[in-house]
């Protein structure tokens, strides 16, 4: 392959991309971050759906007479304990 025929094509990429101007470039770039934000967000929710997919697959259904609260017991001793207050 002639090194030519490979630099001429960058050489051409380099003039366009030294003709744009500030603002133009910002635009380009602006639009480079819109779309990373887009693919990111589209790949997050993804994973999110799917996670929930698999957590809703792998636990048990409750009988509806079990309650949530179902073999908790409350607490032995009250947290804060009151200072015996003398007059």
């Amino acid at each position: 392959m002639d090194p030519l025929l490979v630099a001429i094509p960058l050489w051409l990429s380099f003039g366009r991309a030294a003709a744009l101007q500030e603002p133009e470039i910002c635009y380009v770039l602006d639009g480079i971050l819109f779309l990373y934000g887009v693919i990111l967000t589209a790949l997050y929710c993804r994973i999110k759906i799917c996670n929930a997919k698999k957590s809703e697959a792998e636990t048990p259904k409750q009988n509806p007479d079990e309650g949530i609260y179902t073999g908790l017991t409350p607490h032995a001793q009250d947290t804060y304990e009151t200072i015996g207050m003398k007059k």
